[in-house]
């Protein structure tokens, strides 16, 4: 015995100009929806670049330079993406972000 399969025909309206595109977004932004999600923020001091035998040779106490000066600003990341950057400043006991720049 076959099954069979009913499949019906579905008469969409035309699509005005502003659906189509031009004009307003289909779907508005209601940032009210998110505002109880958490994203976790990442702070880049810099970055190191070494041989694989100096890899492997760091130890406990060894000092890794990196390749940016002390007065540079840091980035801000949100899932691997640059979103801002500022510098570094003692809050109490942990360190904090003054952020100069925001990624528009």
């Amino acid at each position: 015995m076959t099954a069979a399969t009913l499949v019906e025909n579905i008469e969409l309206p035309e699509l005005s100009a502003k659906a189509q595109g031009e004009g307003a977004p289909m779907a508005r932004r209601d940032l009210a929806l998110l505002d109880h999600v958490s994203v976790k923020l990442e702070v880049v001091l810099g970055q190191a670049t070494l041989t694989v035998k100096e890899l492997f040779s760091l130890e406990q106490g060894d000092t890794l330079d990196l390749e940016t000066e002390l007065d540079a600003p840091v980035l801000l990341q949100l899932n691997g993406k640059s979103i801002g950057r500022g510098h570094l400043v003692a809050v109490g006991d942990h360190f904090g972000l003054r952020i100069t720049e925001v990624a528009g």
